[in-house]
């Protein structure tokens, strides 16, 4: 094999971010920063995923969770990415083993009573129980079966642990499969002792409506899941509100879903029906008409589909429908979600500051990353930022460089590759970044490419991981907007039961931006 060969095949591994050269080297490049759950869930049942897609959905950065041995809680561990900043405690050695594949960096605590694994026991010895001042944010509890009004536990489960994790619990969910209804088990759960604290349970779609509520009885907050919808049975509603719902899991989504469904759960006369789409026109259509066949009162549209806002809003006008959109704007609704200009400038004036105070009021090189074929809030927050640029930095350059995922035609690392090895290092970069997944599949590649000093990356809908990023090493994150995606939910529920109520509200409504901020390396 030539040399020349050799360094051609280099060249095109380089491309693909597979190797770096330098200095006339080269290494494999292996990035340590996951995009996201890398798990086969295709090793689980389906409903299994269907029952542990609604319960990470309750699931938020900060918080201390119990998953205990099931199945459901084993689906949860696998689709928790690396950076999640979730305190985990399990009394399962299945539970480790699979956060320890997917290379989970907090800390994970085991109960200090019992563990169990495939139905063998390992008893440790010398425990103490939990500690005292432990708060349990969110425990799930995933029952082997029900009959007569009673849950019941695995027979290999820990009844003691479970017990104590429960007394120290703020919140629990119980987790039932459909196909062991009616089965009497040999270790009930105290489910009646804990009701205050439980928040929902969750079956999926194997039972009806109808034999739910002759199963159940009416204090049980019952959730059925379905692949694509959720219905919350609440036997004596005075409203029922329809949420239509991007099926995507990205942090921001999934914050909001999440707070919904728990300002939902607050509301005791509301009966929530949940429509899951794919973001495209087709799909949005398909999932809004299935609400409306519900008799909803009211339809909260965050499907994120711009082509469908003229349906939707239209569809819900002729159906007297009161409509709610979030994020993005169909006619004849009530809007909340961002002020996407307000946001744009407050990226603009915190990198503009930067670089007045760094680089002399010059930027040699302006790189967006981005999804290709970008929509109009996207355009809208760039344009933004721009304009504050251009009015407060002496010197921006002519050309805007993007990378751009999905494009048909493009392979984004390689472009990223190929720009970055041709810019040098020495010239100023501001680089623009607007969703996680972009974030996380360059970062590593700027951080081999570029220098810190001489590059600052603006970020948009700040998330915990970007925090994380923010604070390994000399980071080139400057910071980043946040959209408090975490208070979507009472104040869309608060719209809503006001309008339902006949009360008036402003057309537009937004949430509070902030600016989170890298701390000082100097």
């Amino acid at each position: 094999m030539s040399v020349l060969t050799i360094r051609n095949d280099l060249s095109a591994l380089e491309l693909k971010g597979k190797v770096l050269r330098k200095h006339g080297s080269a290494i494999l490049f292996e990035p340590s920063i996951s995009q996201g759950s890398s798990s086969d869930f295709s090793e689980y049942s389906s409903r299994a995923n269907i029952l542990a897609k609604h319960s990470i959905m309750h699931i938020k950065p900060d918080d201390t969770v119990f998953l205990d041995g099931g199945e459901v809680s084993q689906c949860v561990a696998s689709s928790l990415p690396p950076l999640t900043n979730l305190s985990i405690w399990t009394n399962n050695l299945m539970i480790l083993d699979v956060l320890r594949k997917n290379r989970y960096a907090y800390p994970i605590q085991v109960t200090g009573s019992a563990l169990s694994m495939e139905k063998q026991r390992f008893s440790l010895s010398n425990h103490q129980g939990l500690p005292n001042s432990l708060i349990i944010n969110k425990a799930f509890i995933c029952c082997s079966s029900y009959a007569g009004n009673t849950f019941f536990l695995s027979e290999d489960e820990d009844l003691a642990t479970i017990e104590a994790v429960c007394r120290q619990a703020e919140k629990i969910y119980v987790i039932l499969d459909s196909h062991f209804l009616d089965i009497q088990g040999k270790l009930p759960f105290p489910y009646k002792r804990y009701l205050a604290k439980i928040q929902e349970v969750l079956i999926d779609d194997g039972i009806g409506r109808y034999r739910a509520s002759l199963l159940f009885s009416r204090q049980d907050p019952l959730i059925i899941c379905g692949p694509d919808y959720t219905y919350r049975n609440v036997r004596k509603h005075q409203y029922r509100i329809g949420f239509l719902v991007n099926k995507d899991r990205n942090y921001f989504v999934q914050s909001v879903h999440n707070s919904l469904l728990e300002a939902t759960s607050a509301c005791k006369y509301v009966s929530l029906v949940i429509r899951e789409c794919d973001g495209d026109y087709a799909s949005a259509v398909q999932a809004l008409n299935l609400l409306l066949q519900e008799s909803v009162d009211l339809v909260i549209d965050y499907s994120l589909c711009m082509e469908s806002l003229m349906y939707i809003g239209e569809k819900c006008l002729s159906h007297n429908i009161r409509l709610i959109s979030v994020d993005y704007m169909a006619p004849g609704s009530i809007y909340f979600g961002a002020d996407n200009a307000c946001a744009g400038r407050i990226a603009g004036e915190q990198a503009s500051h930067y670089i007045n105070e760094h680089w002399n009021s010059s930027v040699d090189h302006l790189l967006v990353l981005g999804k290709f074929g970008y929509e109009p809030i996207t355009k809208l927050r760039i344009s933004s930022a721009l304009e504050h640029l251009q009015k407060n930095v002496s010197r921006l350059p002519e050309t805007i460089h993007t990378i751009e995922w999905g494009h048909p035609d493009i392979n984004p690392t390689q472009a990223l590759v190929k720009l970055l090895k041709q810019t040098p290092n020495e010239e100023p970069m501001l680089i623009l970044a607007f969703n996680l997944r972009h974030l996380l599949a360059s970062y590593e590649l700027i951080l081999q490419y570029r220098e810190s000093t001489n590059t600052i990356i603006v970020g948009h809908n700040y998330t915990k991981q970007i925090e994380e990023l923010m604070k390994i090493g000399h980071s080139p994150i400057l910071g980043c907007v946040h959209y408090n995606p975490e208070a979507y939910g009472q104040n869309i529920m608060d719209l809503a039961l006001r309008l339902l109520d006949g009360g008036t509200v402003q057309q537009r409504n937004y949430t509070t931006l902030t600016w989170i901020a890298r701390k000082s390396n100097s």
